[in-house]
């Protein structure tokens, strides 16, 4: 009965989602009110709200009440990181899933076409990575440029799935970005360079070409710092 009226209150906010009664930033109904209309107790009503605000999907204010949201993508970042902890996966298996679906994500938008717009997008999030080169931004920068990539395909789920890897990716990138020496900088820039003349001239193997320069640098760094941990 428990899992019948858990069940019951997750597909009611869903149905509000479906309707368009309820959109992204929207407050929700009160646990009173979902109770009354649904018939359960509000303990259940409150733990199934909870289930949802793990998954990203609702945000509960104290004293305020729940609202809709869109933090998917953070929840999954949060299983990504359980899961390193647990060993159940690994940087490089995260770095490999990333290279692949990069390689994904250009070929679909030399394949459909990148609108000018993404294009000048792209472009400007190059240039600004360039401008950063040697400071304390570039990271931030080197950032924005992949996501300047997954936002160009318009495709909303692969961006939050890869904003997720992303998010957890970036985590140890960061600092390796800040401390890699000049010639590892200039190799990743001009993977870079590369990567959007690929897209630019619609040269789908130039791209991935280009894509696996730029992460055989960081699988480098990921063997080294293995090697360095197990000595």
């Amino acid at each position: 009965m428990g899992n019948s009226e858990y069940r019951k209150t997750i597909d009611y906010i869903l149905d509000l989602i479906r309707s368009g009664m309820l959109r992204v930033g929207d407050k929700l109904p009160t646990e009173r009110s979902i109770s009354e209309k649904l018939g359960i107790s509000r303990n259940t009503v409150r733990e199934a709200l909870r289930g949802l605000e793990i998954l990203g999907i609702v945000n509960g204010k104290q004293g305020s009440g729940n609202y809709l949201t869109d933090n998917i993508s953070d929840s999954i970042a949060k299983a990504m990181d359980i899961m390193l902890l647990m060993n159940r996966t690994s940087k490089e298996e995260i770095c490999s899933f990333r290279r692949s679906m990069e390689k994904t994500v250009c070929s679909y938008l030399i394949a459909r076409g990148c609108s000018s717009e993404n294009k000048l997008k792209i472009v400007a999030a190059l240039n600004t990575l360039k401008e950063t080169e040697g400071t304390e931004e570039n990271p931030a920068a080197d950032r924005d440029f992949h996501y300047s990539l997954i936002y160009a395909t318009e495709n909303g789920f692969w961006i939050t799935f890869m904003e997720a890897v992303s998010e957890v990716y970036m985590r140890w990138i960061d600092d390796f970005l800040t401390t890699a020496d000049s010639e590892v900088r200039m190799k990743l820039q001009d993977a870079h360079e590369k990567m959007v003349q690929g897209i630019i001239t619609g040269d789908t193997a130039f791209c991935h070409r280009a894509i696996d320069a730029h992460y055989d640098i960081i699988d480098n760094n990921l063997k080294s710092e293995r090697i360095s941990n197990v000595q």
